[in-house]
């Protein structure tokens, strides 16, 4: 067969073939639809690092995506939601909490900004709530963030001029100690105390004694203003006179340990007058 013949059939043969196997028109369409493989969820992140190992081969690190907030649980996306919020809404935050919330506390009490609210954040807390004479629970409740606030105000964090010292520490504990203790006129026992017999009986146990009376524990006493005064001071309260007639403990953000009257057991209140002094022994 001549060679033009055999090319001829040939071509026909092939046009043949293809015409009755591929689709036209709008079918054709359907199938050009290109399949991609589908991206894994969670990647993994290769960090290449150019560097020159055995003759020039560069090293690969592999290292697993983080899908922390991947696979959060409620329990956790609670604690991002705590540890997030406003400090101005006094959240209250507590051991597993992370967030912006949980680093102003730790910076507040000089620990590692981390921002994940773990042991030793629990543990400046509860040492924090201790100074200022409340329940050692480790977590940030209203009253912690109050007196936290006030102490930020007064310069009595971050060991300045302002921090409590160790007998002052000794005056809070033994303050809070007797909390309950009944109210007894002239009273000076845990069997009983009136005001001075309170603050006489607790600065005795810290390791200073004072004198009897309110006004004479006022004269005793060095007078300093109210933003100098501390925890673990005593806040005088005056008559309009100028007389003192009633002394209690100093717990800081407006408050005191006291025995206030009869029928009213030894109890932190707050400070219910502006015409206040403040002394220390």
């Amino acid at each position: 067969m001549p060679v033009t013949a055999r090319r001829t059939a040939l071509l026909r043969a092939v046009t043949t073939s293809e015409s009755s196997t591929r689709p036209t028109g709008r079918t054709l369409a359907k199938h050009r639809k290109t399949s991609k493989p589908s991206a894994p969820r969670a990647a993994a992140a290769v960090l290449s690092v150019g560097l020159a190992v055995s003759g020039g081969a560069a090293l690969s690190v592999v290292a697993p995506a983080d899908t922390a907030h991947a696979g959060t649980s409620k329990t956790s996306s609670a604690a991002w939601a705590r540890g997030n919020k406003a400090i101005s809404t006094k959240p209250l935050l507590r051991y597993g909490d992370a967030g912006s919330a949980v680093r102003y506390v730790q910076r507040s009490l000089d620990v590692p900004a981390g921002g994940w609210y773990g042991s030793a954040t629990r543990t400046a807390v509860a040492n924090f709530q201790r100074r200022v004479g409340l329940p050692r629970s480790g977590s940030m409740t209203v009253n912690t963030w109050r007196s936290l606030f006030y102490a930020a105000s007064h310069g009595l964090l971050h060991g300045g001029s302002g921090k409590a010292t160790t007998f002052q520490a000794k005056v809070l504990k033994e303050a809070a100690k007797l909390k309950g203790t009944p109210y007894r006129y002239g009273g000076t026992t845990t069997r009983g105390f009136d005001c001075s017999g309170y603050t006489g009986y607790v600065y005795k146990k810290a390791g200073k004694k004072l004198p009897r009376t309110s006004r004479q524990q006022y004269s005793a006493t060095k007078h300093i203003s109210r933003k100098a005064a501390k925890p673990g001071d005593l806040v005088f309260f005056k008559s309009g006179g100028g007389g003192v007639y009633h002394v209690g403990i100093y717990a800081g953000a407006n408050t005191l340990w006291h025995a206030s009257k009869p029928g009213k057991p030894v109890a932190k209140a707050k400070i219910w007058s502006s015409n206040v002094a403040f002394g220390r022994k």
